[in-house]
C-alpha cells in the first residue's frame, strides 16, 4: 500500500502539473507558427487547465475523505 502512495504523491507533485505545463507550452509555441489553427490550440490548452483543476481537485477530495474517515485497509484474507 506505500508503494501506491508514494505513486499518487509522484503523479499529484511532480507528473500531472509538469505533464499540463509541457502541453500548454507546446500548445502556445504551435499557436505562434500556425496562426491559422490558434482556436483549436486555445481549446486544446482550455481543455489541458481543466484537466489540471480536475486531477488537483480529485486528490483534494480523496484526501479530505481519508482524513475523515482514516486510513482503511483490508486485513489480509490469508
Amino acid at each position: 500500500m506505500e508503494t501506491l502512495e508514494e505513486i499518487i504523491k509522484l503523479l499529484r507533485v511532480v507528473i500531472i502539473p509538469l505533464g499540463t505545463t509541457f502541453r500548454v507550452v507546446f500548445c502556445f509555441i504551435k499557436m505562434i507558427y500556425d496562426e491559422d489553427s490558434a482556436n483549436s490550440y486555445k481549446k486544446k490548452i482550455w481543455n489541458a487547465v481543466a484537466f489540471l483543476i480536475i486531477s488537483e481537485l480529485i486528490l483534494v477530495f480523496a484526501d479530505m475523505l481519508k482524513y475523515y474517515y482514516g486510513d482503511f485497509y483490508l486485513p489480509s484474507l490469508s
